[in-house]
């Protein structure tokens, strides 16, 4: 219903501030993130959710687009509600929540508060290829890409045999790939990553 809303920020909570549109305070429901970018007395842009419930009515406000994607897909999990999904937000940068759904790196996202083991694994599950569309190069720069020869690219045919994706399955390899490796634990790190 509403894409976003302009205006100044009149005021900062913890996980909610309000914005002043000509007149009219709007309560914004924001992840740590945005939190961050707001300063009280400027004029700023929020991309927002309108969450409808029986007894409630909540917006939920982006700094960017980008995060409000990533809330978009994480409440699109079953088990994963308005209010997870912020709080995820909050305690990982979205670029970096992006990167470990994408590599496979279910302990990362599980290490978030509120985020039990088994919703880590569906998150990982269900959003691990569905990051395609956004260019977030986290992964790379945590460490230099390997040319895909000898060991690695076994490891990755192997993995992709398994039903792994080839894309996730070379940055599963190169997040784990050490030259001392042998094949089977090189897959076996880049499974558990």
């Amino acid at each position: 219903m509403y894409a976003y809303l302009k205006g100044k920020v009149a005021d900062v909570c913890e996980n909610v501030l309000v914005l002043d549109v000509n007149g009219v305070g709007y309560e914004l429901n924001v992840s740590a993130y945005t939190l961050n970018t707001a300063k009280i007395g400027e004029e700023k842009v929020y991309y927002t959710f309108l969450v409808v419930k029986e007894d409630e009515m909540s917006l939920y406000a982006f700094a960017d687009k980008r995060e409000k994607t990533v809330f978009m897909r994480l409440i699109s999990i079953s088990g994963v509600g308005p209010k997870l999904a912020l709080a995820i937000l909050s305690g990982m940068k979205y670029e970096d929540l992006v990167s470990n759904i994408v590599s496979g790196n279910t302990s990362a996202v599980n290490s978030i508060k509120g985020v039990g083991k088994k919703t880590a694994e569906r998150i990982v599950l269900e959003l691990g290829d569905k990051f395609d569309d956004m260019s977030i190069t986290a992964i790379s720069e945590k460490k230099a890409p390997i040319s895909l020869s000898g060991k690695a690219e076994e490891a990755v045919a192997t993995l992709v045999a398994l039903g792994f994706n080839r894309d996730n399955a070379i940055k599963s390899v190169n997040l784990v790939y050490s030259e001392d490796l042998t094949v089977s634990q090189i897959i076996h790190k880049a499974i558990n990553v």
